[in-house]
C-alpha cells in the first residue's frame, strides 16, 4: 500500500500582509488624486471656454438678426453686462421679450444649452436654470453668471475690463467680451479668468 503524502496546511494572509496590500493601496490612490483633481478642473475649465464662446456666438447671431445688440436702451459701453435674466430672457426667446417693445419680438432661441445643476443656496452650476415663460439664467461650472461686454456705441471695439492686464490698450478690437471669474470667483484675479479674447 502506498501512503498518501500528508496534506499541507496553507494559511490564509497575515496581519502583516493585509497591512502591507491596505498601504500600497493607499499609496496609489494617493498618486492618484491629484492627477484626477487636474482633469476634472481643466475640464469645467474647457467647458467655461465652450459656453463663454456659445453666448458670444449667441449675441452675435441676435445682432445679426435684429441689427443691435440684446440691451436696453441705456446700458452704456463700459456697462458690465450678467447672464441673469436681463439678457438671457432675450437670448433664449422668453415670452415676455415677444410682447410689444421686447427685445425679440420673433421669440427666436438664439441660446440653448443643459439644464443647470443645483449647487445650493439659490446657486446653480454648468447650464441654464429655464423658467415656465421661456427666460432664464446662464451659470458657469463655478455657480456664477458670465460677464460680458459689448460694443453699444457700433465704433468695432470694446473698453477692456480693468483686471486684463494682458494688453497696454484700453480698448480691445473686439465687438464682444465674454468672460468668467473662474474657480475663485473673484473677477479680480486674472490668472483664472476664463476670457473669450
Amino acid at each position: 500500500m502506498k501512503k498518501s503524502p500528508p496534506k499541507s496546511f496553507r494559511p490564509g494572509f497575515t496581519l502583516l500582509e493585509l497591512l502591507v496590500v491596505i498601504a500600497i493601496i493607499g499609496i496609489l490612490a494617493g498618486l492618484m488624486f491629484p492627477a484626477t483633481t487636474g482633469a476634472l478642473r481643466r475640464a469645467e475649465r474647457t467647458h467655461a471656454e465652450n459656453t463663454a464662446y456659445n453666448l458670444k456666438n449667441s449675441i452675435a447671431a441676435y445682432f445679426t438678426e435684429y441689427r443691435k445688440y440684446p440691451v436696453r436702451p441705456g446700458v452704456t459701453e463700459d456697462s458690465v453686462i450678467r447672464t441673469d435674466r436681463m439678457l438671457m430672457d432675450v437670448l433664449l426667446g422668453a415670452d415676455s421679450q415677444k410682447q410689444p417693445g421686447g427685445l425679440n419680438p420673433r421669440g427666436i432661441a438664439f441660446y440653448s444649452d443643459k439644464a443647470a445643476k443645483p449647487m445650493g443656496g439659490g446657486r446653480f452650476r454648468k447650464g441654464v436654470t429655464l423658467q415656465a415663460d421661456g427666460g432664464g439664467e446662464l451659470w458657469d461650472p463655478y455657480g456664477n453668471f458670465y460677464f460680458v461686454r459689448m460694443d453699444l456705441d457700433y465704433n468695432n471695439r470694446v473698453m477692456r475690463p480693468s483686471w486684463d492686464t494682458s494688453q497696454a490698450s484700453q480698448w480691445l478690437p473686439e465687438p464682444i467680451l465674454v468672460w468668467s471669474a473662474g474657480k475663485d470667483e473673484n473677477e479680480m484675479t486674472e490668472i483664472d479668468n476664463i476670457k473669450t479674447w
